[in-house]
């Protein structure tokens, strides 16, 4: 063989030394080496997965990592930030580079609790002492769920011996990280699937978890979380988890005659009960909540207008903002209350030996015995429903409604929304047929007879 044909030719030497250089590891201080390692973050909404357009990258260092946005999407531009960031870290150390490159979670817990992120979230939020506690209470039902031991522990309902409060702080131990919405979403199934083959019970169901979801996933809503300064989830707990469909028609059914209930209230109520009748009026007739109708103040009524106005006082905050309005209320009625209003010595409309409480954190009422007395009076008229305080506002919406439309009734039950309304309130209390029935003659009348 010939000396020319051991050489290598300049078209052969280059094309080795391009093989040699991609089978050698490129150092992880070149730019080269975090090309092959930069990540976009995905995450998923109404079930469709969407990807982060700016690059991120994950570093690992001396058995820590951590991931480090780099603020654009230009490939080569990201790599060259990411092998700074890396370049940082060995020479100055993880502190430094969190400075430098990422200086906002210098405040933050790397890996808080459940706790952690509810201390954040009740210092920042500006929720109500109530509202944070339905909230946060509906969180932690989600997160025990999937840890039996917190689930089946019944010390959970121990309120008085501290049970409750052993058992709160076990959940709260548990890492927010580790709500994922997959852990959401085996909790949402797993609830549904326990209800049965009852078709009434997985309706039931659908309901509750669907409540459970709207409360909890508001701790993560964007007005809450642009004040918190601990580390949040890359994808966080409640995205891409949808709410149950298949809830059934929660409309109002009136099964309620109110001629017949107002006249038993004046003759059962109006001499022997008054605290009970006043709370029916207020109820049925001006369809009045029962938080509103515990603190209702004498200066709230408008003699003259016949309105009673609704607003926040010193011991009452409205349900919200659309809740503090004026409500219309028939004549007759206003002199009804009007009669109570002259003998009384309180500045309340219902009297009550407790003081208002202010502030608290789960629902307290100073006419607990007399919503109790007027629960069991309602009962005993029929009123079968869960809430049959709350019965007589949904009745006052439906008659409203039937007298003057859903816009009315909507605007006099005070709802910002009028979805709210038709979705929950309103019963078709008019009946609505085809009309044709006269050409059957007395069929069905003599049908009835026999």
């Amino acid at each position: 063989m010939s000396k020319q044909a051991d050489t290598p030719q300049p078209a052969e030497a280059s094309a080795a030394r391009r093989i040699r250089l991609r089978s050698e590891p490129v150092s992880k201080t070149h730019v080269n080496y975090w090309k092959k390692h930069l990540l976009r973050n995905s995450f998923t909404r109404n079930g469709e997965l969407h990807e982060v357009a700016e690059f991120c990258v994950k570093i690992q260092h001396l058995g820590r990592r951590q991931t480090f946005s780099l603020g654009t999407d230009h490939r080569e531009m990201a790599a060259t930030k990411a092998r700074d960031i890396y370049s940082t870290i060995l020479g100055q150390g993880w502190d430094a580079a969190q400075a430098l490159f990422n200086p906002d979670m210098l405040v933050r817990k790397d890996d808080p609790t459940l706790g952690e992120f509810f201390a954040e979230v009740q210092a920042k939020a500006g929720l109500s002492a109530k509202t944070f506690r339905n909230y946060a209470s509906a969180l932690r039902t989600i997160a025990s769920a999937s840890a039996p031991k917190l689930a089946d522990d019944k010390s959970k309902f121990d309120y008085r011996g501290g049970g409750q409060q052993q058992w709160q702080t076990r959940v709260d131990s548990i890492k927010l990280a580790a709500m994922t919405p997959d852990r959401v979403q085996r909790w949402k199934i797993a609830h549904i699937k326990k209800a049965g083959t009852s078709l009434s019970a997985q309706v039931t169901a659908r309901r509750t978890v669907n409540s459970y979801i709207r409360c909890a996933r508001s701790l993560f809503s964007k007005s809450i979380l642009k004040f918190v300064k601990v580390r949040l989830p890359t994808t966080l707990p409640f995205e891409g988890i949808e709410l149950e469909e298949k809830v059934g028609d929660m409309r109002y059914k009136s099964k309620i005659n109110a001629s017949v209930l107002v006249s038993a209230a004046k003759r059962e109520l109006r001499v022997a009960f008054p605290e009970s009748y006043k709370a029916f009026l207020l109820g049925l007739f001006c369809g009045l909540r029962r938080s509103e109708i515990d603190l209702l103040e004498w200066t709230a009524m408008d003699w003259q207008l016949n309105q009673i106005a609704i607003s926040t006082t010193e011991h009452f905050e409205t349900k919200t903002a659309g809740s503090e309005d004026f409500v219309e209320v028939d004549a007759e009625v206003m002199a009804e209350l009007h009669n109570f209003f002259t003998a009384s010595k309180s500045p309340f409309v219902l009297n009550s030996p407790l003081p208002p409480r202010a502030g608290l954190d789960r629902q307290y009422y100073r006419c607990q015995t007399t919503f109790k007395h007027l629960t069991d009076w309602l009962r005993s008229q029929g009123v079968t429903a869960t809430k049959p305080i709350h019965e007589l506002r949904k009745e006052f919406g439906s008659l409203v409604n039937a007298a003057h439309g859903i816009y009315a009734a909507s605007r006099a039950l005070r709802h910002s929304d009028i979805t709210t309304s038709t979705r929950h309130y309103i019963a078709k209390k008019q009946r609505v047929t085809v009309g044709l029935g006269h050409l059957l003659g007395n069929s069905g009348a003599d049908t009835r007879s026999a």
